[in-house]
């Protein structure tokens, strides 16, 4: 079989000892069917890459991009990929057993007729991600990964932690979230808003980098005070000093929902199909709800108008 340049200099480099790749340029190269195993390639852009039948057996993939790759056939048994980018990537009759995709984005991605068993998809995305076919037997999840609304993770045998079942039935938030909602009432923390600034951010950061994000953030960022308590750090986390159990009233909410609107209208420009890229169920919490009648204890009515305007946006 025919090998690019790229795979034939891979290809040496390993045979010769070599294990870590981290640096390399491998964007739309054509790798088919190598063998790098227990390889690392932290951070490193493979992005359009053709993978097909290559054997990663072991290797660590943490935060690197393999959006849109061609990954059919591969072997990722064990592999690491926590944090990788997998967007619209072609993860298909793979093998990734026991793999661990904590935090990886597989947001539209094409997993059909693969094997997932003992895998760990905990804080993943997955929304959008075609699993047909796809072996999920032993799998394990929590609170944090999102899956489509219409995807039940028990019906394929998927399994929750005793410990994270625990939490989640008992917390005291959430039993502050249900007595609220039993009153119809909109309740966000500051700690579910940093989770839906963040995620826009790691989203967007894949495609405009650090600065361009930060500075999206700040052009988007309307003229209310209170807003600047939010701070983005050097890694581009957002951040904001206060207990995050904070319940947030209406008024504060009505800002961070246009705040967030506009940050999703001018990525758009930009990167194309954004919104498709985005975890609707988190996002939806913020920009679906409407604030103007709750917290009834706050006076709204000089706010109204210019509300309806943000809102809008």
């Amino acid at each position: 079989m025919f090998q690019s340049q790229n795979a034939m200099d891979l290809t040496q480099r390993y045979e010769q000892g070599e294990r870590n790749f981290q640096g390399f340029q491998l964007r739309r190269s054509d790798l088919r069917g190598i063998n790098l195993s227990h390889t690392d390639f932290r951070g490193v852009d493979l992005s359009y890459a053709n993978l097909r039948d290559v054997d990663f057996t072991g290797a660590d993939l943490r935060e690197a991009y393999l959006n849109e790759a061609d990954l059919t056939g591969v072997n990722l048994t064990g592999a690491k990929l926590q944090g990788a980018s997998l967007i619209k990537v072609y993860l298909i009759k793979a093998n990734c057993s026991q793999t661990d995709l904590t935090g990886a984005y597989l947001t539209g991605a094409y997993l059909t007729k693969t094997n997932f068993k003992e895998a760990i998809f905990n804080g993943a995305y997955l929304n959008g991600a075609k699993l047909t076919g796809a072996e999920l037997g032993g799998a394990i999840y929590d609170k944090k990964t999102r899956f489509d609304t219409s995807f039940n993770p028990e019906t394929v045998l998927m399994n929750m932690g005793d410990d994270e079942k625990a939490s989640l039935n008992k917390s005291p938030k959430t039993l502050l979230v249900n007595n609220k909602q039993k009153n119809n009432i909109p309740t966000i923390t500051i700690e579910q808003i940093l989770e839906i600034f963040n995620h826009l951010t790691t989203v967007s950061r894949r495609y405009l980098g650090k600065t361009m994000t930060q500075k999206y953030w700040q052009s988007s960022r309307p003229v209310f005070e209170w807003l600047d308590n939010f701070e983005m750090t050097e890694s581009t986390e957002i951040i904001f000093n206060c207990e995050l159990d904070t319940v947030l009233s209406a008024t504060k909410l009505q800002w961070l929902q246009a705040w967030v609107k506009t940050f999703i209208k001018n990525c758009s420009q930009i990167i194309q199909n954004y919104p498709t890229m985005l975890d609707v169920q988190l996002v939806k919490s913020l920009l679906s709800a409407d604030f103007t009648e709750a917290n009834q204890s706050e006076d709204l009515s000089s706010k109204k108008i210019n509300s309806r305007e943000l809102l809008s946006v």
